[in-house]
């Protein structure tokens, strides 16, 4: 964050809006756009030749000083030069040594001295002391009001100190801040530079404003945001938010949904986003200065993350009508160059390094987990392949208070969310809070709700503590006045039991196909009348995952609608009396469908052929996929006879009723 003197913004949309004024052009182009990263590198050259040549930082301002009139842009000149301060280490010069034997020794200044420079007869001397046996001396011998009287003090003092004059005068004032020396500067590249200054601008911005409203995408990534609010002490809450529609933008194109509707469109697709309102400063009576630095320091949390935008109401003074209140708005495809400061050593670039590298991390996906229990229940639910879709802490669950819950897993499929929430070693303090966030959202059987599934390790389930010398327990069985049976899962040895997860999943996916077969079934049905009847007789095969996306339902739904219908018709032919031998409308193989004259044709190209191999070359040609010839010779009247694992060995012969 920069001094708020050093802000650079401008107003815009009549007075409604603020924003930043940002360094975009970081590399020449034929406009002549790119001073600022001309800038940085200048500075940053400055400041590695004050570090290569020890300079006092005063000499390295009044270059700095020279810039300020060469590119004429004071805020930007002294924003580079602020941030960058603040990656140098600075000390005074050398303490001034002094001999400690002899008289020297026994002087008075033996007990005010630092301590000893080690396998030296020295002891040394900081300004600070120096200034103080100048100031006692000159008390004894009256005001220094003349020049000779003023050398008289020094050299009296330098004499009792071991030192000379111009080394006592030189080091006097050497720890005021023009005076210190650069020791150190951590090097920085000029689009670094420029990145964390866009960055620092914001934040400086943010300072001032009355509410932050933000978004993220990613359950571990609002996990991390939300651990930072909380770290920060920051006052926050979640809610789940409506996108503006088209019409609605251009009906209130000057209301304030406006703003958070763009910003909302450019995180998430979908109809609703979880929005994080933050109270600014500004709001509260107390510490303005220390909270506001906490909502800076929550930004670089946010731009972290893939997708995000920020939304603020930022207080400014104006010359003319006093405190106004500005609009800020800004998200990830839309900002400039935004970093956080580099790390600065290569101490804690190793140690972030080893950090990464010891967590748990799937990978085939790059998912970090948070023990071996979920990282394991993760891979052997993919292994299943139940067609049931895995996502590792997916979006918050907003809870009635505005908290947020993020789950370990979510289960998704034809639409269908059902969370998953393992518990390993808890505490009773832990398990009442999650439980009561659980209750809090959970299905029941007279609501319709989040569907949430919870795994908690009966290892543990016993868990205790001591309260006025007795000792409580909470039971599991607490659980059942608010979780479903078939919602609790207990499990041992580190190990979640995949069984009676998938079995829920499968109850759940057949009421929704039986849902799904219900509202599509007319409608699917006329849709195949058509198809059969239009089709083409020499490609007669019709594929059902087609029918199946048309309609955005599953396979198995459009197959159980499809196999019902059929069976209707096979019960009218027997009720009426047709003939056994008519024609069909088609079989169903797989996922396929064979019209019934391209299946009569192909029952009798089989009659002339008793070989397998010979069977499946046939089908090829016809365009029959290689997955349905087995099923399709049975089908149409026909037994494989294997004699071997080899299939040219196979012969194919028909059936006998």
């Amino acid at each position: 964050m920069l001094p708020v003197q050093l802000l650079r913004a401008r107003i815009k949309n009549r007075g409604k809006n603020i924003d930043p004024l940002f360094c975009e052009h970081i590399i020449d182009d034929d406009r002549g756009n790119g001073y600022e990263i001309h800038l940085a590198s200048k500075l940053i050259e400055e400041f590695e030749e004050a570090w290569k040549n020890k300079e006092r930082n005063g000499v390295l301002a009044d270059r700095i000083g020279l810039l300020e009139e060469q590119y004429g842009d004071y805020k930007l000149v002294r924003g580079f030069y602020t941030l960058l301060q603040r990656r140098c280490i600075l000390g005074s010069k050398k303490s001034i040594a002094t001999e400690t034997s002899g008289s020297i020794a026994k002087s008075s200044i033996s007990s005010r001295v630092n301590q000893n420079i080690p396998g030296l007869g020295y002891q040394s001397i900081d300004p600070f002391s120096i200034r103080r046996e100048l100031f006692e001396e000159s008390s004894k011998r009256g005001f220094a009001l003349t020049d000779f009287k003023r050398t008289e003090i020094m050299d009296a003092v330098a004499s009792r100190l071991g030192i000379s004059m111009a080394s006592l005068s030189e080091a006097m004032w050497s720890d005021l801040e023009d005076n210190l020396i650069i020791e150190h500067f951590f090097k920085i590249t000029p689009k670094e530079l420029v990145g964390w200054y866009n960055l620092s601008l914001i934040q400086t911005l943010l300072f001032n404003c009355t509410e932050l409203e933000f978004s993220v995408s990613g359950g571990s990534n609002w996990k991390r945001v939300l651990r930072d609010l909380k770290r920060l002490g920051l006052m926050y809450h979640l809610e789940q938010r409506q996108q503006v529609s088209r019409e609605q933008k251009e009906t209130y194109p000057d209301d304030k949904i406006q703003q958070v509707a763009n910003c909302l469109s450019a995180v998430k697709d979908d109809a609703t986003t979880i929005v994080c309102s933050v109270n600014g400063p500004l709001s509260i009576f107390k510490l303005t200065d220390r909270y506001g630095t906490s909502i800076a320091k929550l930004l670089p949390s946010i731009i972290s993350t893939d997708k995000w935008f920020i939304s603020a109401w930022i207080v400014r003074k104006n010359l003319t009508s006093g405190k106004r209140v500005y609009e800020f708005e800004l998200s990830y495809n839309r900002s400039p160059l935004l970093l956080r400061e580099p790390v600065r050593d290569r101490v804690k670039i190793s140690s972030l390094n080893q950090e990464f590298v010891s967590g748990s991390t799937d990978i085939t996906s790059n998912t970090c987990y948070d023990s071996k229990v979920e990282e394991n229940f993760a891979k052997r639910f993919i292994q299943s392949g139940n067609g049931w879709s895995l996502t590792r802490e997916p979006d918050p669950i907003i809870l009635s208070n505005g908290k947020a819950l993020i789950p370990d897993f979510l289960f998704e499929k034809y639409g269908k969310r059902i969370y998953l929430e393992i518990v390993g070693f808890w505490t009773k303090e832990y398990l009442e809070k999650k439980f009561e966030k659980i209750r809090d959202v959970s299905v029941t059987e007279t609501t319709n709700r989040v569907d949430f599934l919870i795994a908690v390790n009966s290892d543990y389930h016993a868990a205790s503590s001591n309260v006025a010398g007795t000792k409580v327990k909470l039971g599991i069985s607490q659980l059942s006045n608010f979780i479903q049976k078939n919602h609790l899962i207990m499990y041992k040895n580190d190990s979640v039991p995949l069984r009676p997860i998938l079995e829920y999943l499968k109850y759940i996916e057949q009421r929704i196909e039986q849902q799904m077969v219900s509202q599509y079934s007319k409608s699917l049905l006329g849709e195949l009348d058509h198809i059969i009847e239009v089709a083409d007789p020499k490609n007669s095969i019709i594929s059902v995952e087609d029918i199946a996306k048309k309609y955005n339902i599953s396979i198995e739904a459009a197959l159980s609608i499809i196999r019902s219908e059929a069976e209707i018709d096979e019960n009218k032919k027997e009720n009426e009396n047709y003939d056994k031998n008519d024609h069909t409308k088609f079989i169903i193989v797989d996922k396929y469908l064979i019209l019934g004259p391209k299946a009569n044709e192909l029952k009798s190209l089989l009659e002339k052929t008793t070989r397998y191999n010979e069977a499946s070359i046939l089908f090829m040609k016809n365009g029959i996929p290689e997955e349905c010839h087995l099923d399709l010779i049975s089908k149409l009247g026909f037994n494989i006879i294997w004699k071997g694992i080899d299939y040219n060995t196979a012969t194919i012969e028909k059936k006998y009723s």
